[in-house]
């Protein structure tokens, strides 16, 4: 595999500031200003309309009596995230606020800051690490219309030699990720063909959804240097797998850094506060589906007996389980967390991970009950068994997702009103607008939108 290079040498020329925003649509929109202006994107910030919070993934827009042509907002950059991303660009993520810089309801990194405060303030510490699927496709985005290309490629499952037959390209996300201070935990070939799989090291909830944004970028820019495309889509080829996008979750008590996931007498040593924290997040992944697999097209990848964690419920490295747990073993060096895989990579991360945080905090604080484990593929369980667990089907199209969100109290309580409304007003235009698109046609319109 050749590189296909096309940037400049650094030499004398000043790379320019990225500043990114992802919205509900998960999809990440910025602003760029030379780097001269740095004081300036962070002190006062770059305008941004208020319909940035109603974009849709094909770029339609939203419209609310809220959210329209009027008024204007700002986009302020955190200086102390800044990155490079490449030769030519510095990277950092922004916050949104208003003309006066007081915070917008619709900043989803506001938002997780927030709540990364409130389990501060309720005596918890929380990690997240993030993995990234994606195909690896040859040529320029859009260019491959079909999936006869992919499955023709030469691929062994997790092979040796399809990853070496990568490996620039590998190498190349790797020192990228380096220089950017994302730690990297693992970078394999997956089962499906043309499938690759980056993890990044557990870090605090903010800065994993600011390395999930940029994780995504350096894989985007490492492939179109090798003149190749990344799909992140949660179907970007109907007759494909699809990706995920799941997120690690762990969780240790500030007075005296116990994990709540691994030092207690119950199952697998989990403490009480761990069991309330599991059942927080089962308790509401129905009705918060619209946030970890929204998009479009997500609903074509959760289906039973495809390890997309299709079915509601939890089980000790159960990968049909949406909610997986990972015990604290030998074979695991992080210690036991909590693995959410029915979400993908067109969630917004920032709002991803805190609805995790926000369900596993209010399990705790309303102490819901752990439901019994599921310790076989969920589908081969009988009704009795089913109701016994808790096992929940996850809602099935893109309206039953909609519908979910829409009759949830609680996601209105964590995220608030005006965000639960805009995602509803974008998810019935979506429903609208491709109420009669076929599933191929779907999927290929959205193979490189996230």
């Amino acid at each position: 595999m050749e590189t296909k290079n096309n940037t400049s040498e650094r030499g004398d020329i000043r790379p320019m500031l990225l500043g990114t925003y992802v919205g509900l649509d998960g999809v990440a929109r910025s602003k760029t200003v030379p780097s001269t202006r740095e004081d300036t994107f962070v002190r006062s910030g770059m305008g941004a309309s208020p319909t940035w919070a109603v974009f849709c993934p094909d770029n339609q827009i939203a419209f609310t009596e809220r959210l329209s042509v009027v008024g204007d907002w700002r986009l302020r950059l955190d200086g102390d995230m800044k990155r490079p991303l490449d030769d030519l660009v510095m990277w950092a993520p922004t916050n949104l606020t208003d003309q006066e810089g007081n915070a917008s309801p619709y900043c989803p990194r506001t938002f997780l800051s927030e709540l990364e405060s409130k389990a501060a303030e309720q005596g918890f510490k929380t990690l997240f690490g993030c993995e990234f699927e994606f195909y690896l496709l040859d040529g320029e985005e859009g260019e491959s219309s079909d999936s006869s290309s992919v499955r023709e490629a030469r691929w062994d499952a997790y092979g040796a030699d399809s990853f070496l037959e990568r490996e620039r390209f590998f190498a190349r996300v790797q020192d990228m990720c380096a220089e950017a201070g994302i730690p990297l935990e693992q970078l394999h070939c997956e089962y499906d063909r043309c499938q690759l799989e980056a993890s990044t090291a557990p870090v605090s909830p903010v800065r994993a959804a600011d390395h999930a944004v940029l994780t995504k970028l350096i894989i985007r820019r490492a492939a179109r240097e090798f003149g190749m495309s990344a799909s992140f889509s949660p179907k970007p080829f109907v007759d494909l797998s699809g990706n995920g996008g799941h997120i690690h979750f762990s969780m240790t008590c500030t007075s005296d850094g116990s994990p709540v996931f691994s030092t207690g007498t119950g199952l697998y040593g989990l403490t009480e506060d761990g069991k309330h924290a599991i059942a927080g997040i089962h308790e509401h992944l129905n009705e918060l589906l619209a946030v970890y697999a929204g998009s479009p097209v997500s609903q074509l990848r959760l289906s039973p007996d495809s390890w997309s964690g299709a079915s509601a419920c939890w089980g000790l490295e159960n990968r049909e389980a949406a909610i997986r747990f990972c015990a604290a073993t030998k074979g695991n060096p992080l210690g036991a967390n909590v693995e959410l895989k029915c979400g993908d990579l067109s969630a917004n991360p920032y709002y991803a991970i805190g609805c995790i945080l926000g369900s596993a905090l209010d399990g705790i604080a309303k102490r819901i009950p752990l439901a019994k484990e599921t310790t076989v593929n969920p589908a081969l369980l009988t009704e009795d068994e089913r109701r016994e667990r808790n096992v929940r089907r996850l809602p099935s199209t893109y309206d039953e997702v909609t519908e979910a969100f829409s009759r949830s109290m609680f996601a209105r309580e964590l995220l608030g009103e005006e965000v639960v409304d805009a995602e509803l007003v974008i998810r019935r235009l979506m429903s609208s607008t491709y109420a009669d698109t076929s599933p191929e046609e779907l999927a290929r319109k959205m193979r490189f939108t996230w």
